[in-house]
């Protein structure tokens, strides 16, 4: 699953309706903070995630795109 889809998977899960509606804010809240994580891990022009690198010998690495945090995210949805 792309970046783009992963995200529109979360949105289509999200209750749209007015600012003062209290009802789906509680529904919605676990929506948001999974949608605030995938935003945080999307990958960048060279395939690798934006948030996630690890340190080696020769200095930082970035992790290639999915990273395992979106694997597992990925992982559960499906």
């Amino acid at each position: 699953m792309t970046h783009d889809e992963l995200l529109a998977f979360i949105n289509d899960e999200i209750e749209v309706c007015e600012p003062e509606c209290y009802q789906h804010q509680r529904i919605n809240t676990p929506w948001l903070a999974l949608r605030a994580v995938v935003e945080l891990h999307k990958p960048d022009s060279t395939g690798g995630c934006n948030a996630c690198e690890e340190w080696t010998n020769e200095g930082p690495y970035q992790l290639p795109y999915p990273c395992r945090t979106i694997e597992a995210i990925e992982k559960e949805l499906v």
